[in-house]
């Protein structure tokens, strides 16, 4: 099993590195490999850094990763998560094709055909899983038409595999929630709140992870 993220720039540091994998070694029982896609130095032993070179816009960085990773599974995952429970869920999906979340916090995930438009999303990268070559078809469909989707999609990958036709699937939705939004539009929108039945929570809005205490605080080490 490989799990990967990626480190680009300054926004976070190398802390958020080594918190994540620390997070993974406590809730995975089988033996992986952690990999990091960074242009910054890592001073981990159990971290292998894998060096980034792509010319990309940065937040399309990590498709590299659906090229550079073709052999057994790999779940990806962004810097700004915390894991809460053993990741027993996740690491069991079979995957078809390359997984991602499903935005169900957000208020139009109950339309998703309304809302498919160039400016939005309801996929969730925070974390992918994908099999052996599985993500190489959408990494050559990028490739191949990256003038026109980075001006079309210059604010995230998200909305590039939202809204292109290229074949992605979602991963459970009992697997991750959203510390902002909830878990669910209309039924679990509480914020900030701690829910033990799911594996990761993620912060893809707002402060970072160092900024917040509570029970973040506890889990974050």
């Amino acid at each position: 099993m490989n799990f990967v993220c990626v480190k680009y720039g300054s926004k976070y540091s190398e802390d958020y590195v080594h918190k994540l994998y620390n997070m993974i070694l406590r809730n995975v029982d089988a033996p992986f490999n952690f990999y990091c896609y960074t242009d910054n130095n890592i001073t981990h032993k159990n971290i292998q850094v894998i060096p980034l070179k792509s010319s990309k816009n940065g937040v399309f960085s990590k498709l590299d990763l659906l090229n550079i990773f073709t052999e057994g599974e790999t779940i990806y995952f962004d810097l700004d998560v915390i894991i809460l429970n053993p990741l027993e869920r996740l690491c069991s999906v079979k995957t078809r094709t390359v997984s991602v979340l499903y935005s169900q916090w957000k208020s139009d995930y109950m339309f998703p055909h309304m809302y498919k438009n160039y400016t939005s999303t309801l996929y969730n990268s925070s974390i992918m899983k994908w099999t052996d070559d599985q993500g190489l078809e959408i990494y050559e469909h990028f490739i191949k038409n990256k003038e026109y989707i980075l001006l079309k999609h210059k604010k995230g990958m998200d909305r590039y595999l939202f809204n292109e036709p290229v074949d992605v699937d979602i991963l459970p939705t009992s697997i991750a929630y959203s510390y902002w939004k909830g878990a669910r539009f209309q039924k679990d929108e509480e914020p900030k709140k701690l829910r033990k039945d799911y594996e990761v929570c993620i912060f893809n809005e707002g402060p970072k992870n160092e900024d917040l205490n509570g029970w973040v605080k506890d889990y974050w080490v």
